[in-house]
């Protein structure tokens, strides 16, 4: 009978996801993230016109129009921020996906955990030349990784390099 160990593991001598160069995502998703802001900018410019015809007193109205440009404006800076954090690395062992400037999250993923890739376009994504690479592992109820504004064939060499690593079982 083999003698259990179970030595402890040093640290310092694990790799640090936070020394990996990620790449950025395509600044095609930036002009998407702005045109969907810019529509739901429009539908509550709409709705504040159709409140001119109920009985609202004009200080109401100008502070809802204060409240909509102060939130939208807000939007288009917090967008463009996000724009710059997103990025993701593949490396030997796993897939990491970064994200978030106040609040950072750094999602690693082990080759040995993923089931399958899927890449999804809606018609802004297509339109942009963009796509989604959806990752999904065992256990998980939906994707645990979501990279959006990939370009269409950088998704699919992501996907069929993923592919290779669980077909071949190197990891």
């Amino acid at each position: 009978m083999e003698n259990f160990t179970n030595q402890p593991i040093d640290i310092a001598s694990l790799p640090q996801y936070e020394e990996v160069d990620f790449q950025p995502i395509s600044k095609n998703y930036l002009i998407k993230s702005n045109l969907k802001n810019l529509l739901f900018l429009c539908a509550a410019i709409i709705g504040w016109g159709i409140l001119f015809y109920f009985e609202i007193s004009q200080l109401q109205l100008i502070i809802l129009l204060i409240g909509i440009v102060l939130y939208f404006g807000f939007q288009f800076w917090n967008i463009s921020r996000l724009q710059k954090k997103y990025g993701f690395a593949l490396r030997e062992k796993d897939i990491l996906y970064r994200r978030g400037y106040l609040i950072n999250k750094t999602t690693v993923v082990p080759f040995n955990r993923i089931q399958h890739a899927s890449i999804s376009r809606d018609v802004l994504d297509k339109m942009l030349k963009i796509s989604t690479l959806k990752i999904f592992t065992a256990g998980g109820s939906g994707s645990d990784i979501v990279i959006p504004g990939l370009a269409p064939d950088l998704a699919l060499k992501l996907k069929e390099a993923l592919a290779v690593k669980l077909t071949t079982n190197e990891f």
